[in-house]
């Protein structure tokens, strides 16, 4: 997975707050190897380790939308991107490959609330210009790490790890999962609402095909790679169901 570090509103945009981030993102890189990308707009400051995955050659992060008023950093997979992209493409053009490039012009679509529509495992922090917003959700089941602090001059940093934020921050925590941050309210709100959360699940009958299709359908979305995989084996018996499926 790649590593996201974001500081927004720090009230100091100078070149010494530049390399200290940096410095600090550089804390990331054992998660990506391939590329270190940062982003400064104002006293916002957006990095990024990549750990190239999807679209090698071009999919460096941060991704933008068409004219660069949109900011993302993501870790993570959309599993669902192709899909997306087909209903973005009539009214977008979009710069890479990268299944995380369709965050930014869904944002332009839909604002705070397309969250719901990403199918996969993932992190981000999202900057518009345009109004100096900001916000940042995480996956439904927190595959992804994220923590989020709080600065004493009342700037927000956000990181893949702790790291990231224990030099400057008074106070930080895990980033809750299936939620958003935005500074637009300054506080959380749960994006994933499923009806089991809240409600009784009925029993059923045990269906072992349906059970089987929905495991081969969750292997396979995940194949999703421009570069070689492999398989960890543990010895038991769903590392070797899991392994069957892809040799299939």
């Amino acid at each position: 997975m790649c590593g996201i570090l974001a500081v927004l509103g720090c009230s100091d945009d100078s070149q010494a707050k530049r390399a200290k981030i940096l410095q600090l993102s550089r804390r990331l890189k054992h998660r990506g190897p391939d590329w270190s990308g940062i982003h400064q707009y104002g006293d916002n400051y957006l990095s990024h380790q990549r750990l190239a995955i999807i679209d090698p050659a071009s999919g460096d992060q941060p991704l933008y939308n068409e004219d660069k008023s949109i900011v993302v950093i993501v870790n993570g997979e959309i599993y669902n991107h192709e899909d997306l992209r087909k209903n973005l493409s009539s009214k977008h053009t979009f710069r890479t490959n990268s299944d995380c490039d369709v965050i930014a012009h869904l944002y332009e679509e839909h604002g705070e609330d397309f969250v719901d529509m990403l199918d996969g495992v993932f992190s981000f922090v999202l900057l518009n210009t345009r109004d100096n917003s900001f916000f940042a959700a995480r996956d439904a089941v927190g595959v992804t790490s994220l923590y989020i602090g709080w600065g004493i001059d009342g700037s927000v940093w956000i990181s893949s790890e702790m790291k990231g934020l224990n030099d400057d921050c008074e106070h930080f925590e895990i980033f809750p999962p299936g939620n958003l941050y935005s500074s637009k309210t300054g506080g959380f709100r749960r994006w994933y609402n499923p009806p089991w959360f809240s409600e009784m699940v009925p029993c059923a009958n045990y269906e072992p095909m349906i059970l089987r299709k929905a495991l081969e359908d969750a292997v396979i979305k995940r194949l999703m790679t421009n570069v070689p995989f492999g398989v960890l084996l543990s010895g038991g018996l769903d590392s070797s169901l899991v392994a069957a499926v892809i040799c299939r």
